[in-house]
């Protein structure tokens, strides 16, 4: 063998193993324990090894039994394909996750204060090791199903350690297929690229950048999942207030044994959501929430909305809905539809509470407060509503409203002022 030939396979050597060398770390996970560019062993046997008669003993090309290793000239089985992992996953974190498991790992031990409400959005930085390349997690969720259901998770680099674009690329489109979308955006002397995904039920986007001059460095990746199609009789709801409606919640409601639906549904996608107040689009967000009726006909069926309120462009610190929920809070056994909107300037606190109920097919008002400065609403005692609205820092008003069954509404029971509380 000549020199050259000797170089050509000691460098076909030294590729092989570095291509199935472990990953780095921070790398996603669906790619860990592939084989980084190796075609796996193929399960069929290979043309200088058949099998003789179908008596499973191999043979080579002169006739001879093959040695396998195995004891008494056995053929050793094939290995078992390998199993790609799932494409919601992330190291640790998986996008089918519960928030409550979530809350539990190590990596958001900082932030499980965060993570204890039923639904909502949170910035976390990530306890990792030092050798880790992201640096902090923002996440959305609801409480669509128990323990909390994640709508979105992005993954924000660390500048220093942050890999190139054309890696997380490789790697996303092994998984997932050629990206959906490819975009490049130009910012003076910044490049911007987003590559997005998708497949029915999620989607990933990976954003890059970098000097113009320069390769592009990765700067998130977000996993969100998608708004599954309505089914059944609600697949008829067709609700358009504005562009774009993403639906947070249908909920199919009786009254008087009629069907009706509790819509609500926002402006912001859920990796929007995750970013939160830090997000471009939060400031301008809207909202939506309806009740609608079904109504049977002789030749048809058919969905029509009865009471339908939009909030986010109102011209002086508009307001976004952050709770719609239905439950009886009036002791009838009948649920009640409650809708708490925070303006901009509140916070997580209300600017206005509303709660309604149907009876003899109308939609009938038994509370509505609007102009409440920055209030906590309480609804857990049945037949009363408490609102404690801020008087400064060391004052709140706290007002208390019973359900008065002669008049079908809630009434001002009870009025007073305290102070310590920090305005809460």
């Amino acid at each position: 063998m000549n020199a050259s030939r000797t170089i050509q396979i000691a460098a076909a050597v030294s590729c092989a193993l570095t291509l199935a060398g472990p990953v780095r770390a921070g790398t996603p996970p669906w790619f860990e324990g592939a084989d980084a560019g190796v075609p796996a062993q193929s399960a069929t046997p290979s043309a200088a090894t058949s099998t003789n008669g179908g008596n499973g003993q191999g043979t080579t090309s002169n006739g001879q039994a093959a040695t396998s290793g195995t004891p008494n000239g056995q053929v050793k089985p094939p290995e078992p394909p390998r199993v790609q992992p799932p494409v919601t996953r992330v190291g640790v974190f998986d996008l089918e996750m519960s928030v409550n498991a979530l809350a539990l790992l190590p990596e958001l031990r900082a932030c499980a204060d965060k993570l204890s409400k039923t639904a909502g959005h949170a910035d976390c930085e990530l306890l990792t090791a030092p050798d880790e390349v992201y640096q902090r997690l923002q996440l959305a969720w609801e409480d669509s199903r128990p323990g909390g259901e994640l709508l979105a998770l992005r993954f924000l680099y660390d500048p220093a350690k942050a890999p190139p674009l054309t890696e997380l690329e490789w790697q996303l489109t092994r998984a997932w297929g050629q990206p959906a979308l490819e975009q490049l955006r130009r910012d003076r002397d910044q490049k911007i690229f987003t590559l997005q995904w998708e497949d029915a039920e999620h989607r990933a986007t990976l954003e890059a950048a970098g000097p113009n001059n320069q390769p592009s460095r990765a700067v998130s990746l977000t996993l969100e999942r998608k708004a599954r199609p309505l089914a059944g009789e609600l697949a008829g709801l067709k609700p358009r207030p504005f562009p774009n409606l993403r639906l947070k919640q249908v909920k199919r409601l009786d009254f008087d044994g009629v069907p009706w639906a509790l819509v609500w549904g926002t402006s912001l996608t859920p990796a929007q959501e995750a970013m939160g107040e830090t997000g471009p689009a939060w400031a301008a967000q809207r909202s939506y929430v309806g009740l609608w009726k079904l109504e049977v006909g002789k030749t048809s069926r058919r969905w029509r909305p009865q009471w339908e309120r939009a909030s986010g462009d109102e011209e002086d610190d508009p307001q976004r809905m952050w709770r719609v929920e239905a439950r009886d809070v009036t002791g009838d056994s009948v649920p009640d539809v409650i809708v708490e909107l925070a303006c901009q300037t509140c916070g997580a606190a209300a600017s206005e509470v509303l709660v309604k109920t149907v009876r003899a097919g109308k939609v009938v008002d038994l509370l509505g407060k609007r102009d409440l400065l920055r209030a906590q609403v309480d609804l857990n005692n049945v037949g009363q509503v408490r609102i404690q609205e801020a008087e400064g820092d060391d004052a709140v008003t706290v007002s208390t409203y019973a359900y008065d069954r002669s008049k079908g509404a809630f009434v001002l029971a009870r009025e007073e002022r305290k102070r310590g509380e920090g305005g809460r």
